[in-house]
């Protein structure tokens, strides 16, 4: 037992200080420019899982409210937990400038969901060419950062020559020319795709019947907001938990949309993101992947370690066992492969020449798992909880001085 114990206690100790990137270092930025974090799957807003004090960014800590309190002006979108990256990239959009969300008269007629959504403030109203943005994305929220940088470059031909045709507005999002993203930095992010999103409904289906089960039959009531009102899928008046999440999970987009985000999460869906995607010559890219894995003694395939959570041992040894084996090692969730760079966009081993236009591929972190990323790790995040703070105070400093 107390050997137990004192391997976990020098795990902990490695993981606290061991990786190079957490060591402390003074930066000097050039720009004061905001960051602003991107949720992936299953994502949630601040406050939305009351009266769980739970954040996406930090778990029971709040990781925006630290870099904030430092001076490093951070905030969080939210989008839908499931949505296409087209759809979420649209969302963030209008998140973060304001204003009705149109997902694009073309695009809303192909996939046969509503054109419009929401209506946001803007978390960052004043946001331009001039007022840029660096944007930091969690596992699908790099996905998503990724194509909403490329729309705003490029616009989208095919929503300018549909409303050309038929007459309608055409969204300023769509026009493109707005060089308004400073920089790009990936956590976990399925650039190209995961094996897992092929089996992922059913694992989606528990999560969610669990969760429904938890606020249907107690008198602790956790609203899960799905945020798919284009689909018809807003939680109506009166409408418990429980039967708005059978609604949700019985509806057949599910099986019959490729406008969902477990297509996009696919090694096709994932491919079809990339061809769609490009680098720009004035923006920074970063990527981060983690390794919570190690290879079989007695076989090629990789085992989770012991500082995976167990949220993903399954998960983690059907990766670890498909494919070749440059495709096994993983987060749990993530291929470390897929996680590093799009395969059609230059990308090189990140070092101190930094440049944009390029990838820049962070050595990986062994031992973390994909949701240690964000401190919901709840076994390890007492002792992760100082290094994750430093990976993203490091990661913020280091932008200031691009």
């Amino acid at each position: 037992m107390k050997k137990k114990t004192m391997y976990h206690l020098l795990v902990g100790i490695c993981l606290f200080v061991g990786i190079g990137l957490f060591q402390s270092e003074e930066v000097h930025g050039e720009n004061k420019e905001p960051h602003i974090f991107v949720h992936g799957l299953v994502g949630f807003g601040p406050d939305e899982l009351k009266p769980f004090p739970i954040t996406y960014w930090g778990g029971f800590s709040t990781i925006l409210g630290e870099l904030n309190t430092k001076g490093y002006p951070s905030m969080e979108a939210v989008v839908s937990p499931f949505g296409s990256n087209w759809d979420r990239a649209v969302e963030l959009y209008y998140y973060i400038k304001g204003g009705t969300v149109d997902y694009g008269a073309a695009h809303a007629q192909k996939h046969g969901h509503a054109r419009y959504g929401r209506t946001y403030n803007g978390l960052y109203p004043q946001w331009d060419g001039q007022s840029k943005i660096h944007l930091i994305g969690h596992s699908q929220g790099g996905q998503t950062s990724r194509l909403l940088e490329t729309l705003l470059r490029e616009g989208s031909s095919e929503e300018q020559a549909f409303a050309a045709a038929s007459g309608v507005e055409v969204s300023e999002l769509f026009k493109g020319k707005k060089e308004w993203v400073h920089s790009i930095t990936t956590l976990g992010t399925p650039h190209n795709g995961t094996r897992l999103a092929d089996i992922a409904k059913p694992l989606i289906s528990d999560l969610i019947y669990g969760l429904a089960t938890a606020t249907g039959s107690s008198s602790i009531n956790i609203p899960y907001d799905f945020k798919m009102d284009q689909w018809g899928l807003r939680q109506q008046t009166g409408e418990s938990n429980r039967a708005y999440m059978k609604r949700v999970l019985e509806s057949n987009i599910w099986n019959n949309s490729q406008d969902v985000a477990l297509h996009d999460l696919s090694i096709a869906g994932a491919d079809t993101i990339n061809q769609t995607t490009n680098l720009a010559d004035n923006v920074y890219y970063f990527s981060f992947a983690g390794d919570a894995t190690y290879r079989s003694g007695v076989s090629k395939n990789y085992l989770p370690s012991i500082t995976m959570s167990p949220l993903f041992t399954i998960p983690s040894m059907i990766l670890g066992k498909t494919g070749t084996t440059e495709w096994r090692a993983n987060d749990g969730l993530v291929l470390v492969i897929s996680a590093t760079a799009p395969f059609t966009q230059k990308s090189k081993a990140a070092d101190n020449i930094v440049e944009p236009g390029i990838w820049y591929v962070e050595p990986v972190i062994k031992g973390w798992d994909h949701i240690d990323f964000i401190g919901q790790d709840y076994l390890q995040a007492p002792l992760l909880r100082k290094s994750v703070r430093n990976f993203y105070e490091k990661i913020v400093l280091r932008n200031y001085t691009l």
